[in-house]
């Protein structure tokens, strides 16, 4: 009895001496573990990167080639609009030319019409009622006329409220209407379509001074 109770107690020693040699060992595999530089740790083998199959391949090229193509048809749309603006701006320019091509034209009668209207005032102010005057009222009715036919009336001047968008104010006078009205044209001023074509000459209403 004696003797196996040495034996069991000496095992038992062995058995610690072991353990704590296994620990020791572990313990010595994770400093080392730690101290391994990440090259090495990186350099460990890896899964390899699987190679992708013909149906993805074919999916990735249709998602490449509806991408350039919803591109050039954004281009082509952006085009398309650039031109049609160019045609639109086109159109006007061409209308605008058909309309107001005679312009200068048109503006360099109208001293004639001026002149024309002398002649009739100055006639009718001396009372000479002669074939000649009634031969210069039908020219020029004529003359207004053709400028009718063509786009151009006359601006509406005297008693009106001075507007610079068509009136030229040549001076002011005291007058019993109320300020700002054109109360007298110097020369007559025209329109042609929408466009102004020569302003009226006017004389503009001011404040009578104190006492006049």
């Amino acid at each position: 009895m004696g003797e196996k109770k040495k034996n069991n107690h000496k095992n038992k020693e062995e058995k610690k001496v072991w353990e704590a040699s296994s620990e020791e060992l572990k313990a010595e595999e994770a400093r080392q573990e730690e101290s391994r530089p990440q090259d090495e740790k990186a350099e460990e083998p890896k899964e390899e990167r699987k190679e992708p199959s013909p149906l993805e391949k074919m999916q990735a090229e249709l998602a490449e080639k509806s991408r350039e193509a919803a591109e050039y048809f954004d281009k082509w749309l952006r085009l398309r609009a650039e031109f049609e603006n160019f045609k639109k701006r086109m159109q006007k320019e061409r209308a605008d030319l058909m309309k107001f091509g005679n312009e200068s034209l048109l503006r360099s009668m109208l001293p004639i019409v001026d002149n024309l209207e002398r002649a009739v005032d100055h006639g009718k102010s001396g009372q000479e009622n002669t074939s000649l005057l009634e031969g210069v009222e039908i020219t020029l009715k004529q003359f207004f006329n053709t400028l009718d036919r063509f786009g151009v009336k006359p601006i509406s001047a005297v008693g009106e409220v001075f507007d610079p968008e068509k009136h030229e104010a040549v001076s002011q006078e005291e007058s019993d209407q109320e300020p700002n009205r054109v109360i007298s044209e110097i020369q007559k001023g025209y329109l042609f379509h929408d466009r102004l074509l020569r302003p009226a000459k006017v004389i503009v209403s001011k404040v009578k001074a104190k006492g006049s």
